[in-house]
């Protein structure tokens, strides 16, 4: 018995043994890389967005794994960890949490959305992950104080609206009726045109919303024109955005038609057809890539990001730079902080100054959002294409 006993405790150390070697082992193989948390949305009402954030990432992540992350005096390779979110802010929160707890992300990149951002604001904040979001809210990054570790790369929501209220006041353009939808995106927008209302910037004549499960917006559309605007704004993703903007055209409504950034680029004209022809857009320049052809920095990584994209899958989204720009600025961030510390990559984010492919990014201890206004231009829908409106 005495012998069977020394025989087992034998296999079981050998056991032991052999499950730590194996362990030691995994350990050094993660050690020669960077984790980063990916959650977007693969499914649900915005997984429009999410299969180009994953395009774009996956794109990156092999320009980034070809010459590798540098940190201090090595050299380590990216491992993005992507999660469907399912267009779900519950589920994000789920994922965010198994992400910093069991894959030991060093940052986060997500949600795609607004919703999907909000519900994980509160998590991130409290475990301290430098977390860089699609997100278009002006929530997402304010207030500040409760803000430290969130960041986003779409421009701040007010910018947006400046940009279509300088065309409004070029176009003569006095009265505007806004659709938007309900949830925190479309209330993002909502919150700025009150502001520019406010400031004696604009004359808000209407205000009507739909929600993203609704499938015609006929009753809300007829209700704006029937106070006969100079314009509408429409504040949606798609589909929500090309459903706006065929409703707007059966109406027989004349004037001039704007969509924020998120209407969804390509995917709008491919969902509008013909209806998309003569509407515009403010958006980052970057969407009209085939029309760059400065040599400016900010040209050449536009253009070269636009193309590449293009060519490995067939067209360009408009979502696409947002999510590239996500991972490029935490990559960026780890190399300045020359550390894999979390703290110290969001002390690094917040110092950034980064031309990125969406536009100029100028982080500070004052602001976490999104491209500089510079970045931004009207675009407009010509011959089934986005080209500068000016």
């Amino acid at each position: 018995m005495a012998r069977r006993s020394r025989h087992i405790f034998a296999a079981v150390l050998a056991a032991s043994l052999l499950t730590t070697a194996c362990a030691a082992d995994e350990s050094r193989g993660d050690s020669n890389k960077v984790n980063i948390g990916v959650s977007i949305e693969l499914s649900g009402p915005a997984q429009v967005q999410g299969e180009a954030y994953q395009k774009a990432l996956q794109l990156e992540a092999e320009r980034i794994n070809a010459s590798g992350i540098k940190v201090g005096d090595k050299t380590y390779k990216l491992n993005l960890i992507i999660r469907d979110n399912k267009s779900d802010p519950t589920e994000s929160l789920q994922v965010v949490k198994s992400m910093i707890d069991n894959d030991k992300v060093v940052g986060i990149v997500g949600g795609g959305s607004s919703p999907t951002t909000m519900s994980i604001v509160d998590t991130v904040e409290s475990r301290g992950v430098p977390t860089v979001s699609m997100g278009s809210s002006g929530a997402i990054v304010a207030p500040l104080e409760e803000r430290q570790f969130v960041f986003k790369t779409p421009a701040n929501t007010n910018l947006i609206v400046d940009k279509m209220i300088e065309e409004f006041e070029a176009s003569g353009i006095s009265k505007v009726a806004l659709l938007s939808v309900d949830n925190a995106y479309g209330q993002a927008g909502v919150g700025a045109f009150d502001a520019a209302v406010k400031s004696g910037k604009i004359d808000l004549v209407a205000q009507e919303k739909f929600t993203d499960k609704d499938k015609d917006f006929t009753v809300q559309v007829t209700k704006l024109i029937a106070v006969q605007p100079d314009a509408i704004v429409v504040w949606a993703i798609p589909p929500g955005s090309t459903i706006a903007a065929k409703n707007i055209k059966a109406s027989g409504f004349t004037g001039k038609v704007f969509f924020d950034a998120g209407a969804g680029a390509e995917l709008f004209i491919k969902g509008a057809g013909a209806e998309s022809e003569g509407m515009y857009m403010v958006h980052p320049a970057v969407l009209a890539g085939a029309q760059i052809t400065g040599d400016s920095p900010a040209e050449l990584i536009q253009r070269e990001f636009f193309e590449q994209y293009s060519v490995k899958y067939g067209n360009f989204s408009g979502f696409a730079s947002y999510g590239a720009d996500a991972l490029r600025l935490l990559v960026a961030a780890i190399e300045k902080a020359g550390s894999l510390d979390r703290t110290k990559v969001r002390d690094a984010m917040e110092q950034l100054r980064y031309d990125g492919v969406t536009g100029r990014y100028e982080f500070s201890d004052k602001d976490h959002g999104g491209v500089t206004r510079d970045s931004l231009a009207l675009l407009v829908v010509r011959d089934g294409v986005w080209v500068p409106a000016r």
